[in-house]
Parts: C-alpha cells; structure tokens; sequence
C-alpha cells in the first residue's frame, strides 16, 4: 500500500489542478482577511472569524470534490486507466490509495489555511488562550467532517461519470443547496449542514440548534452512517468491472 501512495504522490508533484485548487482554497480567508484591513475599527476575534468561517463552508465542500476528481480524473484523461488497473494491485488497494492520497492533499490545504487565518488574526486583534482553542476547535471540526463526507462522494462521481465537468457541477449545485438550507432548523438531517452548525458550535451555541443535545447526537449518527455508505459505495463502484476494462 505504501508504494502505491508514493506512486500516488508522485503524479501529483508536477500537477497544476492541484496548485490551483490549493489557491481556491485559500481564496475565501485571504478575501476576508483584507476586511480590517481596508475598514479600520475595533473588532474581536470572532468578528473576524465568523464571516471567515462562512465564506470557507461555502467553498471547501466544493473545493474537496474537486481534489477527489483531480485524483482519479487523471487517469481517465490520460488514457492511464487501464494500466493503472493491471500494476498487479487489487481494485480496493488502488482506490484506498487514492483517497488516502486526495485526503493527505486537503490535509495540507486545511493546515495552510488554518495557518494563514490564525496568523493573520492573532496579529490583528487580541485574542485569549481560550479563544484561540475554540477558533481551532471550529475550523478542524468543520474541514475533517467535510473532507469525509465529499472525498468519498467526489470519488464515486468522477469514477460513474468520468468526467470532471459534471462532477464539478454537482459540486457547484450541492454548494448553492448547501447555501440556501444552513440556517434550516432541521440541518442536523442534513450532514453537510451539520457539519456547518457544528463548527460553529465552539464559538457560539446558540448559532448550533435550539434542540442542542438531540441535534448532536441525531446529525453525529446520520453523518456516521452516510459516510460509512458512501466509502463502501465509491469503493464498491470502482472495484465493479467496466466497459473500459474489457
């Protein structure tokens, strides 16, 4: 497995998808991070943070499906998919490959942002010890959650459809749904919307849902479950024979 992940790796290092996806995934936080830059007044961290917190839920579900068909879709556009699929490895230890390589991707993409976010905001405004634990807490709850659900779903499209604009599409749309339906009391049925209130709930409880301790563990065991489905599913689908193949 180790050398397939290398060899993952190293198909990744000269490709231009990914830098670019890496600049839209900093896109959001280094919009927001000019606001109190161009509008001088007092303002405490979670001023800052919260319009930051928005503006990245919006985009990194999007930006996570994009990882996944960056992935996988170089195979298909390369013409590489059939001998990928003879390298003498089983279908399920090509794909877990894969994915293990997208999410280490989104890793890094996640500890660039966070990094450039907190030391941009700490240099703005005062922040406590406390403060900053909860700023944390918010943002890696929310983006392990999200890279979770969209990775294996990101994966299953791309390898139905093998192609990269209807896969991005679907993204686009679920991003528009996910924008309309965030403040919806019933979101913890919803994990994406969940994911959204659930980061939100170290800086602000009443921004969770009214119904707090049954929303947390309904959204906690619908999010288990679907992201358990959709793992099996996309691995499931990939390991299937396909035309391509014969």
């Amino acid at each position: 497995m180790s050398t397939l992940i290398k060899c993952e790796l190293i198909k990744l290092r000269h490709s231009l998808s990914i830098g670019m996806l890496f600049l839209l995934a900093l896109l959001p936080i280094v919009i927001n991070m000019a606001r109190p830059l161009l509008i001088k007044q007092q303002y405490q961290l979670f001023d800052l943070y919260f319009p930051l917190y928005n503006q990245y839920a919006l985009f990194f579900p999007l930006v996570v499906m994009m990882v996944a068909t960056a992935v996988f879709y170089m195979e298909y556009s390369n013409g590489t998919y059939v001998d990928w699929i003879t390298y003498g490895y089983s279908k399920q230890k090509l794909i877990i490959s894969k994915l293990t390589v997208a999410g280490l991707v989104l890793l890094a993409m996640c500890l660039l942002n966070y990094f450039i976010m907190a030391l941009g905001l700490l240099l703005m405004v005062h922040a406590t010890i406390v403060e900053v634990l909860q700023m944390t807490a918010s943002f890696w709850g929310y983006s392990l959650i999200v890279i979770l659900l969209n990775l294996p779903f990101g994966a299953l499209l791309i390898n139905i459809s093998r192609n990269a604009i209807i896969t991005t599409v679907v993204g686009i749309v679920c991003m528009v749904i996910n924008a309309i339906l965030m403040a919806a009391p019933f979101g913890y049925y919803i994990p994406t919307i969940f994911a959204y209130r659930f980061g939100l709930l170290p800086i602000s409880r009443s921004d969770f849902f009214s119904n707090a301790n049954f929303a947390a563990s309904v959204g906690s065991t619908i999010t288990i479950v679907v992201i358990c489905c959709l793992v099996t599913l996309s691995i499931w689908q990939f390991s299937r024979k396909k035309p391509i193949e014969n």
